[in-house]
């Protein structure tokens, strides 16, 4: 890689770290009456202004793609999903579940865009599999699991998927495939909601949620969602979902500070070895493709 290349490399995982603390907004929002799902959506709400006038205010000609549509509805449905796992879960596992997104998107580049299996793609996928396995210090059974923990699994599939159709769709603009995220991910979140049983609060003081959903939103949500997106059509699939998992470091070292979850030597060594999971990815030699 060139000196340039590296940038949307150092971006998504400068990103990561940031979406690795994205629970602390998602529970700030719970506490002030936002339960579920409720709070990703009015997170997302909230960043609307902002990626409305970046889309308006665009020169030029301003193209919209039905496969574009798709792809942001996916990011957007699986940010969602996340913020609802994060509530109904705890978010050492949210994180972990959905950090098995390289392992969907490696299936995909292989099944559908030509992708040639090496033995390094294993590596990383041992790597992976022993970390999270150490992180749930081996109660992996469908006996220990929740609704959060499906949500997060679900939302990696969604990841995965979604980073393969921006990847490989039209090139209209990370502003454009952020707004898609939000709106997309504004229904799916609504429908999701009311899907699990949370009718829309009425909290004592709306004015609390709605400065949080407006402030999270706007100066956290869009830049990052933007940001990502534009990582997003320069890197593969793969590599993408593997630097994405630095948001282990920072979700699992703030919650283990801020919400005294356990953080003991499983959790130290697992996430060492998703992270090494990611690095294989990074230093590997461009995968080939027919």
């Amino acid at each position: 890689m060139t000196k340039s290349s590296y940038l949307p490399v150092w971006l998504a995982f400068v990103c990561a770290l940031f979406w690795g603390l994205w629970w602390l907004p998602v529970r700030a929002l719970e506490s002030s009456g936002l339960d579920g799902a409720w709070a990703g959506t009015a997170m997302n709400a909230g960043a609307l202004p902002v990626l409305l006038l970046l889309f308006f205010a665009r020169s030029g000609r301003r193209r919209t793609d039905l496969r574009a549509m798709a792809s942001g509805a996916l990011i957007g449905g699986a940010m969602v999903l996340y913020s609802a796992a994060i509530t109904e879960t705890t978010v050492v596992r949210a994180v972990l579940l959905f950090y098995l997104a390289p392992a969907w998107a490696i299936g995909i580049e292989w099944l559908f865009m030509g992708r040639k299996l090496r033995w390094i793609n294993g590596l990383a996928l041992v790597l992976a599999v022993c970390g999270v396995t150490l992180i749930f210090r081996g109660q992996i059974s469908l006996s220990h699991w929740n609704l959060g923990d499906l949500l997060a699994l679900l939302s990696g599939m969604c990841w995965a998927v979604g980073s393969a159709l921006v990847f490989t769709g039209p090139d209209i603009g990370a502003r454009t495939l952020g707004l898609f995220g939000c709106v997309g991910g504004m229904v799916i979140g609504t429908a999701l909601a009311f899907g699990t049983g949370h009718a829309l609060p009425a909290p004592v003081d709306p004015l609390e949620p709605v400065m949080l959903a407006l402030a999270s939103g706007m100066l956290y949500i869009a830049p990052v969602l933007v940001a990502t997106l534009w990582s997003a059509r320069r890197l593969n699939p793969t590599l993408l979902s593997f630097l994405l998992t630095g948001e282990i470091i920072s979700g699992i070292a703030s919650s283990a500070i801020f919400l005294s979850e356990p953080f003991g030597w499983p959790e130290l060594v697992g996430s060492a070895l998703v992270i090494s999971a990611a690095l294989t990815e990074v230093i590997a030699p461009k995968p080939s493709v027919s």
